[in-house]
């Protein structure tokens, strides 16, 4: 669950020349997908509806003075290619779809999805290899500030406001540029910046079944000019003040690239009465691996995320998208969601495998040694990394994300808080775009379960070398640090994709996001003494580095 944000104007569209994303000479991992599968996951819509096209299409970033889809790097989006599935060329992880909203019928809505989190790349001497599955280097609270104060700025500047809405407004009758004067002192345009915040949750949505959103729009007589300008106002005031809402997330400690609190954030979102500082980020996983609930064998139970918190990637990813800007019904669960699209996304991700080594860019793996490597990991490591539970006496890193998921919102847990929200919206979703019931209970585990867990789950380690930084706060930056704990830095860099084959992480000596292990969430400590392999000789913790690129 993750949040974003907006900017002035240009009549400028994304399809015009200096906006479409140039995908960089990468070669990709095979571990798993077609091309035609890699481009379905990088952009099929999860109903994610944070802002209608038109808009992002034809604003400017106050921060950079040029259209906010340029130069998406700066946030460590991964560019994409134009094709059927990404028809307007925007980065990885960035969706466009018409909307479920039964008042937006017909309009474009961005959004985003799985893929913006969970597509890594490296870089190696020039070289580039991109890691599908692999932790992504994004920091969507950095894009979330710049995109809202950018909105907050248009809608304060009457005139940019207005230029925005006859952009808006292109492919139909608008008034010539000589006009904007006339307009611009209109009322609704002077206190469009007075907008509180809101929350996407809205007592007056009503949705559209996802076939129907999608089947061409009926044929109407176009309101006026006038009647267009409210109406674009109308949604563009919406989303400010889900924007706004988002201040809720920017009290604690900064995520950076590659970390979200995610359930901090849903839990100042969906209870804002009960909110708390956000201090429990934590790295976005690597998603190879993952289980099938619905497969599971009756009284076996396979748990996600780093706490083991719940059994159902479906209602984990309901709450992701309704974290990106999905709107919905409190009461009656009408939702924007595409429960469909969900499940894809959850079945294309379960085609993963591990990726292997990539032994031309990064050098070969010294066999010898590794063989050496595999005797210290069966003696020091295999034991616990069998998505085992480990206590956080035991295991001793930073206790916030495995405390704070519990903590009470009023009189229930959080945990009880948000499973009838989640089962309400999903059972509503699975009606609304009628999933009969052998699909629906082939899409998510027989029983649900949603629960705290004060530990930390050790994941197996297969592909581990492409997952850097490492525990899971990303508070240590390399595999060479893992095992050295007197040597991890308190401060360095992150954001940069250069890679250390032998230290096996990210170079942290080259300009980035400026980590710093003393603020809340981010300690370093754990995962060390001689349980974990960091009092061995030097020779076999060499050793053992060059086993774990084997995995």
């Amino acid at each position: 669950m993750c949040l974003f944000a907006l900017p002035a104007c240009s009549s400028r569209t994304a399809d015009q020349k200096g906006l479409k994303s140039t995908p960089p000479a990468a070669a990709y991992s095979p571990n798993g997908w077609s091309d035609a599968e890699r481009a379905e996951y990088y952009h099929l819509s999860e109903g994610s509806e944070l802002l209608p096209y038109a808009v992002l299409a034809n604003v400017i970033s106050t921060k950079t003075g040029k259209p906010f889809l340029e130069g998406m790097a700066r946030f460590g989006f991964l560019p994409d290619s134009v094709g059927p599935s990404n028809p307007h060329g925007m980065p990885v992880g960035l969706t466009a779809a018409p909307s479920r909203s039964s008042l937006n019928q017909g309009l474009e809505m961005v959004g985003f999805n799985c893929a913006a989190c969970h597509t890594g790349q490296l870089t190696y001497r020039g070289s580039v290899l991109r890691i599908d599955g692999a932790p992504a280097l994004i920091n969507l609270q950095g894009y979330q500030i710049e995109f809202r104060d950018s909105l907050d700025a248009t809608l304060k500047d009457p005139k940019k406001l207005f230029t925005l809405l006859v952009a808006m407004s292109r492919q139909q009758k608008a008034p010539p540029p000589e006009n904007i004067d006339q307009y611009a002192g209109d009322p609704s345009l002077v206190s469009a910046g007075d907008t509180p915040a809101r929350s996407t949750a809205d007592p007056n949505f009503h949705s559209l079944p996802s076939k129907t959103a999608d089947a061409p729009a009926p044929a109407r007589k176009s309101p006026g000019f006038a009647q267009r300008l409210r109406d674009n106002l109308t949604i563009l005031k919406a989303r400010l003040a889900y924007l706004n809402h988002g201040k809720l997330i920017l009290d604690g400690t900064e995520p950076g690239p590659g970390r979200v609190d995610a359930f901090g954030a849903a839990r100042n979102f969906l209870f804002p009465k009960q909110a708390m500082k956000m201090q429990s980020p934590v790295s976005f996983p690597f998603i190879w691996g993952v289980p099938d609930p619905a497969a599971q064998p009756d009284g076996q139970i396979t748990w996600i995320h780093y706490d083991g918190n719940t059994n159902s990637i479906l209602e984990r990813n309901i709450g992701q998208a309704l974290g990106m800007g999905a709107v919905y019904d409190p009461r009656t669960f009408e939702s924007t969601l595409r429960i469909a699209n969900l499940h894809r996304l959850e079945a294309l991700t379960r085609k993963l495998s591990p990726p292997k080594w990539p032994a031309a860019l990064l050098g070969p793996i010294d066999q010898a040694k590794a063989a050496g490597g595999e005797k210290v990991f069966n003696a020091k490591c295999q034991g616990c990394h069998q998505d085992s539970l480990i206590p956080l006496m035991e295991i001793g890193v930073d206790p916030n994300r495995a405390n704070s998921f519990g903590q009470n919102v009023g009189a229930v847990s959080f945990p009880d808080g948000i499973a009838p929200l989640l089962a309400g919206l999903k059972k509503r979703a699975f009606e609304d775009d009628g999933i009969s019931e052998p699909q629906r209970a082939a899409m998510d585990a027989k029983k649900v379960v949603w629960r705290s867990t004060g530990k930390y789950k050790a994941r197996r380690l297969q592909g581990v070398w492409a997952t850097a930084p490492y525990l899971h706060n990303g508070s240590v930056p390399t595999l060479y640090h893992l095992l050295h704990p007197e040597q991890r830095p308190s401060q360095f860099n992150v954001g940069n994709r250069e890679y250390d084959p032998q230290r096996v992480g990210y170079r942290s000596d080259l300009p980035g996001w400026l980590f710093n292990s003393t603020q809340p969430g981010n300690s370093n400590i754990g995962h060390s003494g001689d349980r974990f392999g960091t009092n061995l000789p030097e020779e076999q913790k060499a050793q053992l580095l060059e086993y774990l690129k084997t995995l």
